[in-house]
């Protein structure tokens, strides 16, 4: 039999799972993007080529756009419910669209970030740095 509380959101474990995917893949991709960025400028410059450090950051965008569709994904439907929330279901729907919200609006802060950390890959030479 199951529990009156096996349907509400705040339970949902796979949902709360993308939320936190959504919020902290951002800043994780870009910590990850900008070690990786520094220990390839050693390659970049013995190879005279920095296409490697493009590709990390091609693939530093594309975890982030998957982060941001998996967050957009979780956010529960718009409904009536956007006031202040006086029981435990709706709370729980306002917190899990605040974190989608949050974690689409960190995705696309650290998707900046990760084309501002580019700019020095393009217009530098990797012996320079």
């Amino acid at each position: 039999m199951e529990s009156s509380t096996s349907s509400h959101v705040s339970f949902d474990r796979g949902r709360a799972a993308a939320l936190w995917v959504g919020l902290l893949a951002g800043p994780i991709v870009w910590a990850a993007q900008l070690e990786t960025n520094y220990v390839l400028s050693y390659v970049a410059c013995e190879q005279r080529h920095a296409w490697m450090l493009h590709l990390s950051t091609a693939l530093a965008l594309v975890l982030i756009a998957v982060a941001a569709f998996v967050a957009w994904r979780a956010a529960p439907p718009l409904g009536e419910d956007e006031h202040r929330a006086r029981d435990v279901d709706r709370a729980a729907v306002l917190r899990a669209r605040f974190m989608a919200l949050g974690g689409l609006a960190l995705c696309a802060w650290f998707a900046l970030v990760v084309v501002a950390t580019e700019i020095p890959a393009l217009v530098l030479n990797p012996c320079s740095w």
